[in-house]
């Protein structure tokens, strides 16, 4: 479904309920992202500026042994309603998860604390109603558009049989989610933006994990179902769900990596940039007995691949060098290359996979510079993947393809970069010979969205 979010500080209450918080939309919205509340019927029935009102019916889904409402989804139904009338007062703002949006026009909910008291037993359909005092209406408004973290304590009462059955205290954070990337002015990071970037991992790893239908794509890792996990299982079979393009899209370029790593002769180091949680050094190192990985990202991942690989039979532990970087921010001409076990006259890989698209065209042009600095070796090079400028821009008229920047919206993974001739974009930055396949051509299939999807590799 698209919905064109105004963003207007002029937006009128018709023009922001039509567009982004109705209570049609908001209930297919919720019921999508959160699948319990569509298996219990719940339904946003009414919203008003700082007011939202549901219904959690009385059905098998939601009783329990005594058929009344089972505690927990009245807890649950209390928190989107308080978070739905919190939301009403962001106009114009869509939400992270919710909507089709990218990170710098989103806002960001959480809940912080609930407290919930159960006054009866509910044996009707339950309704509930959150409304917000005006003068803290007011004070969230001016908070959030200031650019201020919003901490909201908020009420919403439940009634059945137009009797109260239970009260809820709701705490809430609002924030724009653009400020929970790190900068350079403010490096620190938020538990949210931690719990993103292993989430994301963790989704591309349980893609790893599955199969392909494409007789070309053979590749596998056999690790990739352990390192995903429960959580990252439930993320890549959400994203199948949404985006069935995208498993062989992370399969083929997986492939396409592989199958350069064996062709490079000599190959003594490999650099694993954005290295999430790909198990591609554990893969090679008893095939490739001679290489040094190199793994490199920002600490956080660095811990959890310190977590995960412990989980594994082997761990070639003296084989990999884990490194903590910020590519916004780092050098990574330095970061790598004064490390003592890296030496750029030897024939290097360094594989930039799944990144480019999510840093901007100059923050790419200073990390693809620093690479080039540490491929001194002529056999040595890089790998990165890329997507058409229309991808990022939208300005497409094939359907597929919108469809699928339509799931990459409700993702909250909107791309930011993107080029038409990778090869041209490498040489203005000092490359000489680079070699660029879209995914389309690798697998001999004309798809219009594998054909905006490319592989290259650059040399010095």
């Amino acid at each position: 479904m698209t919905q064109q979010i105004l963003q207007s500080s002029e937006m009128t209450w018709d023009q922001d309920y039509e567009s982004r918080i109705n209570p049609e939309l908001m209930t297919s919205l919720l019921r999508s992202s959160i699948p319990v509340l569509e298996q219990s019927d719940w339904k946003v029935t009414k919203v008003e500026d700082g007011y939202c009102e549901t219904m959690l019916p009385l059905n098998k889904a939601t009783t329990n042994q005594h058929g009344t409402h089972q505690a927990a989804l009245v807890s649950l139904s209390a928190d989107y309603t308080g978070g739905l009338a919190l939301a009403t007062l962001l106009r114009g703002v869509p939400l992270a998860g919710i909507h089709q949006c990218r990170d710098d026009v989103s806002a960001s909910l959480w809940l912080a604390g609930m407290n919930v008291r159960y006054k009866s037993p509910s044996t009707g359909h339950l309704t509930g109603i959150c409304e917000i005092d005006p003068v803290q209406a007011d004070e969230i408004k001016k908070r959030y558009f200031r650019g201020s973290r919003v901490l909201a304590t908020l009420q919403v009462r439940f009634y059945s049989n137009g009797e109260l059955t239970a009260e809820a205290e709701m705490k809430y954070f609002a924030q724009p989610t653009i400020q929970l990337t790190p900068t350079i002015e403010n490096p620190s990071r938020s538990t949210l933006f931690s719990h993103k970037l292993k989430a994301s991992a963790r989704m591309i790893a349980g893609l790893r994990a599955q199969r392909s239908c494409h007789p070309k794509l053979i590749s596998h890792c056999p690790h990739a179902n352990l390192v995903a996990g429960p959580h990252g299982e439930l993320l890549a079979n959400h994203l199948h769900e949404i985006l069935p393009q995208l498993k062989d899209m992370v399969l083929t370029r997986s492939q396409h990596i592989d199958e350069l790593i064996r062709q490079v002769p000599d190959l003594k180091q490999v650099v694993l940039a954005g290295a999430g949680l790909d198990m591609r050094s554990i893969r090679h190192a008893a095939d490739l007995p001679d290489v040094t990985f190199f793994e490199v990202d920002l600490p956080e991942m660095i811990a959890e691949r310190e977590r995960v690989t412990k989980l594994l039979p082997q761990e070639f532990s003296d084989r990999r060098v884990l490194l903590s970087a910020n590519f916004k921010v780092d050098d990574l001409a330095q970061v790598i290359g004064q490390h003592p076990r890296f030496d750029s006259a030897v024939p290097t890989v360094i594989i930039f996979e799944g990144c480019s698209m999510y840093f901007s065209e100059i923050e790419n042009q200073k990390i693809f510079r620093s690479f080039l600095e540490l491929i001194d070796n002529p056999l040595s090079c890089v790998w990165a993947d890329f997507v058409n400028t229309s991808v990022v821009t939208g300005r497409t008229n094939n359907l597929r393809i919108k469809g699928f920047l339509e799931g990459m919206d409700s993702l909250g993974e909107a791309f930011i970069f993107g080029t038409d001739d990778p090869t041209h974009w490498f040489e203005s930055l000092g490359y000489s010979f680079v070699e660029t396949i879209s995914a389309g051509e690798y697998l001999n299939e004309n798809d219009a969205v594998l054909n905006t999807y490319s592989f290259s590799v650059a040399k010095r």
